[in-house]
């Protein structure tokens, strides 16, 4: 299968995955501290701040993750002057540099070097993978431990090794205890595991799964108690956001981006089906069809199955690599390189709208809290929609959660008159107002009363970030 490109490939591979890790890294490092903070990374960090023993969440890596990157880039900033908000994100982009090569390891081990190659260099010009790398946020962690786990509990079954799966394991437990739903992972191995078994048992594939497995059991019942299934189902509340079946299966296409989706498609449909690409269907294939489910009950969101976006990558990679094999054996070389090279300048395409236009990808929130510190006066109030926004930037002034507004816009006027008037600013945030105000009433209020300071466009995934600046005096 393999011929003369594949072994310059293999030559190589060291020297250009070091290539394809250096890219990534430089374009993770990249205006890390330009974006502004959005509401999700400033609750994190926020919380990462009072984080102690008896205080835990129930994911705590991610608030470790955070304190600790604050204190590093703290420690950091004397020498390079690193923003708080690079210093925030330092360790999280670390991780998702680090997971590039883990990717590699993985795609070489289920396949062979050139397909890990492929797959590494697809995340590192991955801008949703650029995105959450860039981020004070438990994603891109779930990304790196799910990726380890999967490279561990296929090598563990393969060589039959007690030590890789207590390494799985371990890997199971720091992704689980990064984002909860990524639990989701252990149904998709238990099926794997499955048809493992049923084409080979033998006794220490058993007590190895039952080493891996067993310690999942305990929670699983757990979760029998119905207060416990509150506590949990209460972290993701009712789905006030809209978020369809359609709506989570788009973002992760969107997020991958279309060619990717499309491309790691037409490996999933070669029969029979090889080992490999069952296992990558399994880890990608059960936690969706799990979450289309639990969608139905729950907010849940496209981008809490991030850490299955590796199977994407890997499988795009598998079809790259049998179109390479087949043109190869009919002479048509220049062929071979059309499907990567249009993945890769889709890829690419979009890291450049993602630094040139999109602003990171969120909100201008910083910039239109700093424009109220440069225009305000001690008397002046803020009315939002994240508060927590307005105390991380702008502490000294008073904040008013725009529900306030939204309740009774007679009662509000009436207070706010009954206080002199005093002038007040309102952050109007596109996207969050396109969900609570969507009949208008409330930013019709607004327009009415006050006057537009200061436009804050951006653009992203096909939302508008925009944020608009009124002064009501």
């Amino acid at each position: 299968m393999l011929k003369f490109s594949s072994q310059n490939c293999l030559k190589n591979k060291h020297i250009l995955l070091v290539c394809i890790v250096i890219i990534g890294a430089l374009l993770r490092f990249w205006h890390l501290g330009e974006w502004s903070f959005w509401i999700d990374e400033v609750l994190t960090v926020t919380d990462a701040e009072d984080l102690t023993l008896s205080n835990s969440p129930i994911n705590p890596i991610p608030y470790i993750a955070a304190k600790l990157s604050v204190f590093l880039g703290g420690g950091l900033s004397f020498i390079i002057g690193g923003s708080g908000e690079w210093n925030s994100r330092l360790i999280f982009c670390i991780a998702g540099i680090i997971s590039i090569p883990i990717v590699f390891s993985l795609g070489q081990t289920l396949y062979n070097s050139r397909i890990g190659l492929l797959a590494a260099a697809f995340v590192a010009l991955s801008n949703w993978h650029l995105f959450w790398s860039q981020n004070a946020r438990s994603y891109i962690l779930t990304f790196l431990f799910a990726v380890l786990t999967a490279w561990f509990f296929y090598r563990s079954l393969e060589n039959n090794s007690t030590l890789l799966t207590i390494c799985a394991l371990i890997s199971c437990l720091c992704l689980i205890l990064s984002h909860l739903l990524a639990s989701a992972i252990v149904p998709a191995l238990a099926v794997y595991a499955l048809f493992q078994l049923h084409n080979e048992r033998n006794r220490k594939r058993w007590i190895n799964l039952s080493i891996f497995f067993l310690p999942f059991v305990i929670p699983l019942l757990m979760l029998i108690h119905p207060q416990i299934r509150g506590y949990i189902s209460s972290g993701w509340g009712l789905n006030i956001w809209g978020r369809s079946p359609l709506y989570i299966i788009l973002t992760i296409v969107q997020g991958v981006s279309i060619p990717i989706a499309i491309t790691a498609f037409f490996a999933v449909l070669r029969k029979p089906v090889d080992q490999p690409t069952l296992f990558l269907i399994c880890f990608a294939g059960v936690p969706l069809g799990l979450l289309l489910i639990a969608s139905q009950l729950q907010n849940v969101a496209g981008y809490y199955l991030f850490w299955t976006t590796s199977a994407y990558f890997i499988l795009a990679a598998v079809t790259c690599d049998r179109i390479w094999d087949m043109l190869d054996s009919k002479g048509r070389g220049i062929l071979r390189i059309l499907v990567p090279c249009v993945l890769l300048m889709t890829l690419l395409s979009q890291d450049y709208l993602y630094f040139r236009y999109e602003n990171g990808g969120r909100p201008k929130w910083r910039e239109a809290l700093h424009a109220i510190r440069d225009n305000r006066i001690p008397s002046d109030k803020i009315v939002l929609s994240e508060p927590e926004m307005a105390r991380y930037y702008l502490p000294e002034m008073e904040s008013i959660h725009v529900g306030e507004l939204l309740k009774d816009k007679a009662a509000f006027e009436k207070e706010w008159k009954s206080f002199g008037g005093k002038r007040l600013w309102f952050i109007v945030d596109v996207a969050s107002f396109n969900v609570f105000d969507v009949d208008l009433e409330v930013r019709n209020w607004i327009r009415k009363r006050g006057r537009v300071l200061e436009t804050f466009p951006a653009f992203s995934r096909a939302k508008d970030r925009t944020i608009l600046l009124y002064v009501v005096e």
